[in-house]
């Protein structure tokens, strides 16, 4: 997400027009990208377990499978974002903004495989609870794409100025050498004899896809309320979409944090499930949501007194400033929805449910949401700030769902227990040798 801020602070240093449409790529972009790793959520949930059971063999046996969802679900994403970039170019009427979109698309289109693998890299060793290796590769990558995006985007340096198609080219070079330090991590410590993809297990996919395919929907659900709401604010014209989008980067920067307490909520609930400690997992669960709200709230009282001075490192416009001082009123008061939404979903996650999130997505943010953005927005005349009072009402319909549905799920505790059977093989489960698998 960080490399999305960055993009969108060197787009804005280039115009408003490029800053307009650059975000219109992203949102594209990361619409159906999103939606597809939201399919290897799962995952979350038989690692973490099979971690928590003591059982190296199935933990071995869901990475190697795992490579093979995730060349599938790039797949249907490589697909799905081309078609919608088609259909956006062939009906968008020739302008600045649209030539914008089709630069930035089509080169960070190139980045997807790479996105993918890390990924399922990622997700694999948060829950043998080795993070910290990949917060240093990620926050080197960030690094490296601001200093690419500076020299290939505005020219610095003696490079040539690329403009959109620069700060795309420089996201997709620091996504690759992520997934390149990764895979070299991940060799280093499981030392494997041969590299060799094992064979493709239906039963095991079919199990991923099972718990996948409604984190997908709710995923979908979520982002596509808020791509909806961009296309929407697209027509109000560049300085509101410009606005939108600097305002919805900031939003989703803020909400990475909580993000990450819903994997540790996954992880540690999941890893307490598979153990047989129900107990601890649910206590788990509180926490995250606990944690999320805590920082949330010093998120949304940063937003509340510095507005002007977060949007002037994204542009200088003061019209497009003007209108986002507005929208990050509604951001501030959304952050502890927003927060509280996400954490539990990942404590549900790690208990094996997916299907709770998906509904309360569905209803939250189109029957509510959606209906009310856009009832203020064109009804009563708020435009794009009426848009975001309706997605603010989203969240927290959202939020107050799941925590219902969290409370109710884990009241009885003999009722809590793992997605598959496993077969401990460690005498401390959840404390496995790093190279037994």
């Amino acid at each position: 997400m960080s490399m999305g801020l960055v993009d969108t602070m060197v787009a804005g240093a280039i115009s408003t027009t490029a800053l307009a449409g650059l975000g219109l790529a992203v949102n594209c972009f990361w619409t159906f990208t999103a939606v597809c790793q939201g399919t290897l959520l799962a995952l979350d949930t038989y690692f973490a377990q099979a971690v928590g059971a003591g059982d190296e063999s199935a933990l071995g046996r869901y990475l190697g499978q795992s490579f093979w969802a995730c060349g599938i679900v790039a797949l249907v994403s490589g697909a799905l974002i081309a078609v919608a970039a088609f259909l956006y170019l062939w009906l968008a009427p020739t302008s600045g903004m649209r030539e914008a979109f089709g630069l930035y698309l089509g080169n960070i289109f190139w980045c997807l495989p790479s996105l993918f693998i890390f990924f399922v890299l990622q997700r694999y060793w948060q829950a043998r609870h080795r993070v910290a290796p990949f917060t240093v590769i990620i926050l080197t990558a960030n690094v490296l794409n601001l200093v690419a995006c500076v020299a290939l985007g505005l020219g610095k340096w003696g490079f040539p100025q690329l403009g959109v198609r620069g700060i795309a080219w420089a996201t997709v070079i620091s996504r690759y050498a992520m997934v390149l330090a990764a895979t070299i991590f991940t060799w280093h410590q499981l030392r494997p004899g041969r590299l060799r993809l094992p064979t493709i297990s239906l039963p095991v996919q079919r199990q991923f896809f099972r718990l996948g395919l409604p984190a997908a929907s709710h995923t979908a659900l979520e982002i596509g309320a808020f791509t909806i709401a961009t296309f929407v604010v697209g027509t109000l014209g560049s300085v509101a979409l410009a606005a939108h989008h600097v305002c919805l980067m900031m939003a989703a920067f803020t909400f990475m944090f909580p993000l990450g307490f819903s994997s540790a909520a996954a992880v540690r609930v999941g890893t307490f499930i598979g153990a047989g400690d129900p107990v601890r997992a649910r206590i788990a669960g509180w926490l995250a949501m606990g944690v999320s709200v805590t920082v949330m709230s010093g998120f949304a009282l940063g937003y509340l007194a510095f507005p002007r001075l977060l949007l002037a490192c994204f542009t200088n416009d003061p019209a497009v400033v003007e209108v986002g001082v507005k929208i990050l009123l509604l951001v501030a008061l959304f952050q502890i929805a927003d927060g509280t939404q996400v954490s539990t979903t990942g404590a549900l996650r790690g208990l094996g449910n997916t299907r709770a999130p998906m509904v309360a997505n569905l209803v939250g943010h189109y029957p509510i949401g959606l209906v009310i953005g856009l009832a203020l927005c064109f009804g009563l005349g708020y435009g794009v700030v009426g848009l975001w009072g309706g997605l603010a009402c989203g969240l927290l319909s959202v939020a107050i769902m799941l925590v219902r549905a969290w409370y109710r799920l884990t009241r009885d505790l003999s009722a809590l227990r793992p997605v598959a059977d496993f077969h401990p093989r460690s005498p401390v489960p959840g404390n496995l040798p790093e190279r037994e698998i």
